[in-house]
């Protein structure tokens, strides 16, 4: 009896100890914090000068890159904040948009949220970066932006200033209870407010002053918090509109302890260094969601600072160039256009002899704009003289190697084509550097098969196999061919463009019509059918799991059998083309 109780005794003591030793050890992991500094009107160039420590060494050995997102108007902070937090559900474009998505998804996953600082002027408070962690009701859980933050300062504009102290102060005694804190530096934007009343040489000191508080602020945060807590800058607007700082792209970098620098990416982007807006508020729920030993790389990828900026440039050189050269090409073509009309009802047949002997060139122009982009020029003239010279070499080359004009045109139009077609096996690099292809300062798409080049594509790809799919002696299989490059221009992975893949199936089918015999056109059609539901089925149960494209996001629908949901998005892009098609006058005119 008494080893009974001796033994309960025992029991007893051991599982109270076991409960006592396994609840701190539990307690030891350490939850993932973010704390996000809101830095407004900061210039690309403030990160190319060695003043700043702190952003220099982000630059090197953080996670950096750019948020591309476009608002109506100049870029202002105040139009900045509300796009941010709204997001577009998905992390892609075409998308409802939603207010406060960045704050009721973390209020969802049971995460606190705080909103430090103001920029507030004498005349006008000033708490709208509130509005980039605020939940769908415009609240966050904790609010300190009273003159709590601020400090008297008769040399600062205004005489007053954030105090970076207390701020600090303020981060540090959240941070055990908060999961995603706000910081809004504030003296920059009442610079702002404040230039053109005093000297510029003195406001730029004032700056660099300011900057490097900010800096120092900056360091002591990431001295101060457990290994999980994550730095978050943003630089919501710049100070300026020079040496790009006019195209909509956001600085964005984050200081993550034990993770790997380099470059932000995404698959809603498929490009080092560029995410959406969209993709931020799925960025901000994984830093605040890490597991303990999740490594969290699948945002970044290899790459630097300066490599970005460089891209940054081009992309921002690319888009002058397209703004000018395809103009003048649209508006060449409608000329074009309007004089083979009457053409016809004219006895010059001088001009009619010269301008079937220029349209050639006309017709390798898209070509050429697509070798002559790896080259990269950023010289207009010399560019817009290499299309020219270009367009007409290779048109002369094609018509002095085959014996016909026809035949030269077919070999232009099938060697177009497949260069196309073989660049969206490789990612599409030519494309994405073409002046016809997609730019990521417009940011409609930044990827695969793009309007432009999809209507080449379509005119080039049928124009030049037509002939060859009814009378080539392989015509059997003309069927597998006409499928595997529909489903390769709308498979999400290479093309991503289903508008582009119906408009090639309809005109595939048309093809397989005409064949003959007949039991050669059924057979084709069969073939033709079976690729598409075979490719449909790979793309719904295979590659299209991981994806966040448009077309990913259509297929996760189709498998969950969201119907309504579909007819909704089906819905809107008809009445986004009516809309395209009514946005000018020669819509109805060259559709008519």
């Amino acid at each position: 009896m008494i080893k009974n109780v001796g033994y309960r005794w025992f029991s007893l003591l051991f599982s109270l100890a076991v409960l006592t030793f396994s609840i701190p050890v539990a307690a030891q992991v350490p939850a993932a914090k973010l704390v996000m500094v809101n830095l407004t009107r900061v210039d690309f160039s403030d990160f190319n000068t060695a003043d700043y420590p702190y952003l220099q060494w982000l630059l090197t050995e953080g996670q950096v890159g750019l948020v591309m997102l476009q608002v109506a108007g100049r870029l202002t902070p105040e139009k900045v904040y509300p796009v941010l937090n709204g997001g577009f559900s998905g992390g892609t474009r075409g998308e409802e948009a939603a207010g406060g998505l960045i704050g009721s998804s973390l209020r969802q996953a049971g995460k606190r949220t705080a909103f430090l600082g103001n920029a507030d002027l004498p005349w006008q408070p000033n708490r709208s970066a509130k509005n980039l962690l605020a939940d769908a009701y415009g609240a966050v859980d904790i609010e300190i932006s009273d003159g709590r933050v601020l400090r008297s300062d008769p040399t600062f504009p205004f005489g007053f200033r954030t105090d970076y102290e207390r701020l600090g102060d303020l981060v540090l005694t959240l941070l055990p209870t908060t999961e995603v804190i706000l910081v809004e530096t504030g003296d920059l934007e009442r610079l702002e407010a404040y230039r053109g009343l005093m000297a510029e040489a003195q406001w730029q000191r004032q700056r660099a002053a300011t900057l490097a508080r900010i800096d120092a602020f900056l360091a002591r945060l990431r001295a101060a918090p457990p290994g999980k807590t994550a730095i978050m800058l943003l630089v919501a607007a710049p100070s300026a509109t020079a040496d790009g700082n006019d195209l909509p792209f956001l600085p964005l970098l984050i200081d993550r302890k034990r993770a790997r620098p380099g470059l932000l990416t995404s698959s809603a982007t498929r490009q080092p260094g560029l995410i959406t807006a969209g993709d931020l508020v799925a960025l901000i729920n994984d830093l605040t969601g890490e597991r303990p030993g999740q490594t969290g790389d699948s945002w970044t990828t290899d790459g630097t600072w300066s490599a970005l900026q460089e891209e940054r440039l081009y992309w921002g050189i690319n888009l002058r160039q397209r703004m000018i050269i395809l103009r003048l090409y649209v508006y060449f073509l409608i000329f074009l256009l309007f004089l083979a009309l009457w053409m016809p009802l004219t006895p010059w047949r001088r001009l009619t002899k010269f301008t079937r002997a220029f349209l050639p060139v006309v017709a390798a122009f898209p070509f050429t704009l697509l070798l002559v982009a790896p080259l990269r020029i950023a010289n207009l003239p010399f560019l817009a003289l290499l299309l020219v010279l270009g367009s007409g070499s290779l048109w002369a080359l094609l018509r002095w190697w085959g014996p016909t004009r026809l035949l030269a045109y077919r070999r232009l139009f099938i060697g177009m084509a497949l260069a196309i077609l073989v660049d969206l096996l490789f990612g599409a690099k030519l494309m994405r550097s073409s002046l016809l292809g997609p730019s990521p300062v417009l940011g409609h798409r930044f990827y695969g098969l793009g309007n432009e080049y999809l209507g080449i594509l379509l005119g080039s790809f049928l124009l030049g196999t037509t002939e060859l799919f009814l009378h080539a002696p392989w015509r059997e299989w003309s069927g597998l061919l006409l499928g595997t490059v529909v489903m390769l221009v709308i498979s999400p992975l290479w093309g991503a463009n289903f508008g582009g893949g119906v408009a090639l199936g309809y005109a595939a089918v048309l093809i397989m019509r005409r064949l003959q015999p007949l039991t050669a056109a059924r057979w084709n059609r069969f073939i033709f059918s079976s690729c598409l539901l075979v490719g449909l089925g790979v793309q719904l149960f295979g590659v299209g799991l991981g994806g966040t494209s448009h077309l990913h996001n259509a297929l996760r629908l189709l498998r969950l059998g969201a119907w309504e949901r579909i007819a909704a998005i089906a819905g809107r892009k008809i009445r986004m083309n009516l809309g395209l098609i009514a946005y000018s006058l020669w819509g109805p005119v060259l559709l008519l």
